[in-house]
Parts: C-alpha cells; sequence; structure tokens
C-alpha cells in the first residue's frame, strides 16, 4: 500500500510478483527524476492557521523535556539527514533523523514520524513523497523517517505491521509498535526534546501504523495524521486522548474511503474510514454535528463535533491514492486505475499545523 504500488502478499501468483518486480524497477528509476513539490504560498499558509486556530489545544501547552536536554552536546549538524541503526528484536532496524538548523542543545523540540507506505522507504517518502523538510527547517521541529522491514525473497518490499495489514510485516506479526517506541526513547537521550509534543503521520501502511501508534502508545503520542488509508484493526483501547486529522481521497482505489476491496495487492477488504473516526470520537468524548473547518483546492477539512482532544477529516474530491501536495507517484499499476494526484492540497502544511496546536 504504497502510492507507487501495493505488496503481494504470500498467496499472490508467481506471475504477479515478477510483474511487481518489473514495476518496482521502473518506480524507481523514475522516482529520481520526480518534479519538486510545489510551495505552499504565504496566503495559503495564513489561511490554514486562522482555520487550525479553532481547533488548537485549549488547555496551556508545557514543555516536557527529555533526558538528552541536559546535554549540551550538539551530536548531529543541523539543516541535514543523519542515518541510523538500532537493534530491535533481534532485527537491526534503520532510520533518517531530519534535525533542523535552529536545533539548539538544551531546548526542547518537537517531533514527527513520518511512516512509509508499503514497498516504501524513510528515503523515499523524504524524498520523493511529502515534502516534511523545508517545513521542519521553517518551523522547527525534528522529523524522523523509520523504515519497515523488508520482506525476505524475491521481491524485498519493506512494509509495517498494521495488523491485519501488510505484507510480510503482518504475517511475521513484527513487533514495529516496540520499534518506534524503542527508537523514541533512543531520541529521547540523545536529542532534546519536548516528550508532549511527538506525532505521528504515514501514506498508505503508514497511515495504518500510525493508528496502531495511537491505540498501543498513547501515554506518548499527542496526534495522529494518517493519509490514505483507514484504521482496519478491531482491538482498539487507548488510555489517553489522541487527537486525529485523517486525509483521505474519495476516489482512492487502493484504500477506498467507502470500504471494500482495494485495487492493489494488499488482498484485504478495508472498512469504511469513518469507522475507524468514530473509534477516535468515542475515545476523545467527541459531542455534536460536524462543522466546516477549511476548504484549501480539492480539498474540505471539518472537524467532526466538539471533542475534548480535536478529530478532523479532510477529503479530497477526486484524489487518489497519493500524498495530496506531495510529488505525484511515480508509477501507478494499471488495475489501480482511478483518482488523481491532488496538488493544491498541502497536506503536510495541513498536518503540521494541526500538530502544532496539540500536546499531550
Amino acid at each position: 500500500m504504497h502510492q507507487c504500488f501495493s505488496p503481494p502478499q504470500s498467496r499472490t501468483s508467481i506471475l504477479a510478483m515478477l510483474l511487481t518486480v518489473s514495476l518496482m524497477s521502473s518506480c524507481r528509476a523514475q522516482r529520481s527524476d520526480a518534479d519538486p513539490a510545489p510551495t505552499a504560498e504565504p496566503e495559503t499558509l495564513v489561511r490554514i492557521d486562522a482555520a487550525f486556530r479553532e481547533v488548537d489545544a485549549s488547555r496551556a501547552a508545557s514543555e516536557v523535556a527529555s533526558t538528552g536536554c541536559t546535554s549540551d552536546a550538539r551530536l548531529y549538524p543541523g539543516g541535514e539527514s543523519h542515518e541510523r541503526a538500532l537493534f530491535h528484536d533481534g532485527l537491526e532496524r534503520t532510520t533518517r533523523v531530519f534535525i533542523p538548523s535552529s536545533y539548539t542543545p538544551g531546548v526542547p523540540m518537537p517531533v514527527v514520524f513520518v511512516l512509509h507506505g508499503g514497498f516504501g522507504s524513510g528515503e523515499q517518502i523524504e524524498t520523493r513523497s511529502a515534502e516534511f523538510n523545508p517545513i521542519a527547517e521553517r518551523e522547527g521541529f525534528i522529523v524522523v523517517y523509520p523504515d519497515g522491514v523488508e520482506s525476505d525473497g524475491l521481491l524485498k518490499a519493506r512494509t509495517w505491521n498494521g495488523g491485519d495489514c501488510c505484507g510480510y510485516a503482518s504475517e511475521a506479526n513484527i513487533d514495529d509498535v516496540g520499534f518506534v517506541m524503542a527508537l523514541l526513547d533512543s531520541l529521547e537521550t540523545q536529542l532534546c526534546i519536548d516528550t508532549s509534543r511527538v506525532y505521528s503521520t504515514g501514506m498508505s501502511n503508514g497511515a495504518i501504523m500510525s493508528y496502531r501508534l495511537a491505540c498501543e502508545a498513547s501515554e506518548r503520542i499527542a496526534a495522529i495524521a494518517p493519509v490514505a488509508a483507514p484504521q482496519v484493526f478491531e482491538n482498539c483501547n487507548p488510555t489517553h486522548p489522541v487527537a486525529l486529522l485523517h486525509i483521505h481521497g474519495t476516489d482512492d482505489p487502493n484504500a477506498p474511503y467507502e470500504g471494500g476491496e482495494g485495487c492493489g495487492f494488499a488482498n484485504i477488504t478495508f472498512p469504511p474510514a469513518m469507522e475507524g473516526m468514530q473509534v477516535w470520537r468515542d475515545a476523545n468524548l467527541c459531542e455534536g454535528a460536524p462543522a466546516d473547518l477549511l476548504s484549501l483546492g480539492a480539498g474540505h477539512c471539518q472537524t467532526l463535533g466538539d471533542c475534548g482532544s480535536p478529530v478532523v477529516r479532510c477529503l479530497v474530491e477526486g484524489g487518489g491514492h497519493s500524498w495530496p501536495g506531495g510529488q505525484p507517484p511515480a508509477l501507478q499499476l494499471r488495475r489501480c486505475e482511478g483518482g488523481h494526484h491532488t496538488t493544491d492540497f498541502a497536506a503536510s502544511e495541513v498536518i503540521w499545523r494541526f500538530f502544532s496546536g496539540q500536546s499531550r
């Protein structure tokens, strides 16, 4: 479930697997030539800011400094990404971390986890998809791009264990929640992090993984922003409120907004996206009817009631299975035709503005 194509399950035929490998090679070749995503205009940022003031946390935000704030050491240069590895549950896990130039030892900064889709990688979603680094450089927050586990055999696809989805990570019951929390532990000892402002967003399979983090690590995650996939698992018992912003194209063929079987290789029947949002409406004690919040290009955002922690839905009219406002998918499978890549809804800008108003 990546915006380029979706990973095959073990029951996929050898022919389909070989087709996917061919497509994967083509996809990788095209990604490096992807056009840069359009930069949001200042007036667009003003509109987004004005709209999301309505859902900023009413409680006074207070920084909670991590143990790394006691160190005066600057372990990494600012304004660039750094690769790192971490052993967890017997596996070497890799990630990329972007630290803005404004990072100052001893001054807590928010952290945003950005989780790639199936067949993607941390490097792919960082440099050829979501375009978060320029926003982090401008606004002053750390961005973490972890890698899912790579499957064995021919395809070498990276996926996340989203419970009932997707691919190898789910089949092998990889402890991805434990990995992300261990990664956060490590970052909090090495960098000065505001532990009350830790967020997660992700594309497709990464969106499902963000939902898992909210359900199983709500004591550490302040807000999530899934893009292009619903909450696909049933067991979700958060111990703390988590603010939610859900972004979805209305014509997404891979993970249909209204639910049903997607056109990719995930081979699951998706529930309607609203079912997962209703879980969070209940958990966040929402009352009342939806209310319009922001219209920006093809995207229309609503608050889903008056909530203790906000629940916001952004529907992208006619949008397909891609990151709105980011770089377009390099390749679409023929069997996944439907929807289009939206350029006039700046999803990453909207996500950060939503995150910036929330704290745990």
